[in-house]
């Protein structure tokens, strides 16, 4: 199994969407108020357009690291900062976030790499590296991130193809779960994440007599003691992923569930083992 790579770079198309996707922006922007001091200085690792440097920039920041990997983005949280008057406060970098050296200590770390399940993204990797620079008392945005797993007869024909072999970011009309769902994995920040790996067993109960052919992940994240982020328009859509081999559920019967993957692996490199206890 190859090891997930931090050298990720969203297209303008997924940026765009995060950017207007207006509950979960609107989530962040609350946190930020919550969370910074004047005078703090902030990093805002995989800043896309630059929308949370500009928040904590606005709200006191003596000065934001936004660090995005894209070009394209670099010019843009430029531009964007000086439309906004804070070029003064914002030092944008150039660089993957999981091995930029910063030369000051921080106050408050933003990093929004999240992902259903922390597939695909980076942020473990990230925020592992960065903590490094955090100052006594410094913050980490979110804390704590939790995924949840449920057993699922899949929906497999599509447009009249029979499709099972890969995982999808979606829940359609042919999806029902079919048994309880347990919660398999917690992330907290607030220390190291190592290893940088998901390997649980939760164990869930049949609802149905039902063939269970994947599972639906599920996940929220943490920004403040009161503020949850969960599903939104374009953050932690459902993530389904078949099984390799399909089980014959019984009603009332416990089923032991084991998972495991590095995070920021594709879901295809997922180990998924469904066995009746």
């Amino acid at each position: 199994m190859k090891k997930p790579s931090t050298n990720v770079q969203f297209t303008p198309y997924e940026i765009s969407m995060c950017l207007h996707d207006v509950h979960r922006t609107r989530l962040w922007k609350q946190a930020i108020e919550d969370l910074v001091r004047p005078g703090d200085i902030v990093v805002d690792a995989g800043a896309g357009t630059g929308i949370l440097s500009m928040f904590a920039a606005k709200d006191g920041a003596a000065r934001v690291h936004a660090i995005e990997l894209h070009p394209r983005f670099v010019a843009l949280i430029e531009h964007m900062a000086e439309l906004n008057e804070v070029s003064d406060k914002v030092q944008v970098h150039h660089a993957d976030a999981s091995r930029l050296e910063l030369s000051e200590p921080i106050d408050l770390l933003i990093c929004e790499l999240l992902c259903t399940g922390q597939f695909f993204e980076p942020e473990v990797q990230v925020v592992n590296h960065l903590r490094q620079y955090l100052a006594p008392g410094g913050r980490i945005l979110p804390s704590k991130v939790e995924s949840f797993v449920q057993l699922l007869d899949a929906q497999k024909d599509l447009y009249g193809v029979r499709i099972d072999t890969d995982s999808r970011s979606d829940l359609l009309a042919g999806d029902e779960p079919v048994s309880t769902r347990a919660r398999y994995d917690v992330i907290d920040f607030g220390r190291p994440v190592e290893p940088a790996r998901v390997d649980a067993t939760v164990e869930l109960r049949a609802r149905k007599t039902r063939v269970a052919d994947a599972v639906v992940i599920t996940s929220r994240a943490w920004l403040t003691e009161d503020l949850v982020t969960e599903r939104t328009r374009f953050l932690y859509n459902p993530e389904v992923i078949y099984l390799k081999r399909e089980v014959q559920l019984e009603e009332g019967r416990t089923y032991r569930v084991h998972i495991a993957y590095d995070y920021g692996c594709d879901t295809l490199d997922v180990e998924l083992d469904v066995t009746p206890v």
